[in-house]
């Protein structure tokens, strides 16, 4: 038992500090939208989800050969556009993409995405001075969405990789 117990400390300890190193090799970005109001685009490889209060989306599934397919529930208004983009329209849409690169427009009133991957963000509340939203990037601070599009990168980019 004696031996036993300095194997289960050294474990304990190395343990979260190999599994803290796995999470930052892999340079993943984090994107948090919350009550957003205006206009999100997220072009990335990685997961998405979501949902806003009304308003429309373009999705754009910017690899078709993957098997992923974007799943978007109570839209009123689906418009196949071609080249792998679909236009959703209505009130309280959801959606989510998971391990596919995608690039989505959202355009609405209530927005709520969250985002894990490699690439890029732009963000815009133009008009919505008042009650833009916030949003955080890589786990940083909540702040005000911004007044004019702004682009920010979404984790490290890496050789063949959308962002940066």
């Amino acid at each position: 038992m004696r031996r036993f117990l300095p194997l289960v400390l050294v474990l304990a300890l190395a343990l979260p500090t190999a599994a803290w190193a796995v999470a930052s090799a892999s340079g993943d970005g984090t994107l948090v939208v919350d009550n957003g109001n205006g206009s999100v685009l997220v072009r990335a490889r990685g997961g998405i989800l979501g949902r806003f209060v009304d308003g429309n989306m373009v999705i754009t599934d910017l690899d078709l050969s993957d098997g992923k397919v974007p799943v978007v529930y109570n839209a009123d208004s689906r418009q196949p556009l071609g080249g792998g983009r679909t236009r959703y329209s209505g009130d309280n849409i959801r959606f989510r993409m998971i391990g596919g690169l995608y690039r989505v427009q959202i355009d609405a009133i209530g927005i709520d995405v969250s985002a894990v991957g490699h690439g890029s963000v732009t963000l815009d509340a133009t008009g919505f001075t008042d009650f833009p939203g916030r949003f955080s990037i890589d786990g940083g601070p909540f702040q005000a969405l911004p007044g004019h599009p702004t682009s920010y990168a979404l984790g490290q980019a890496t050789p063949g990789q959308p962002g940066k």
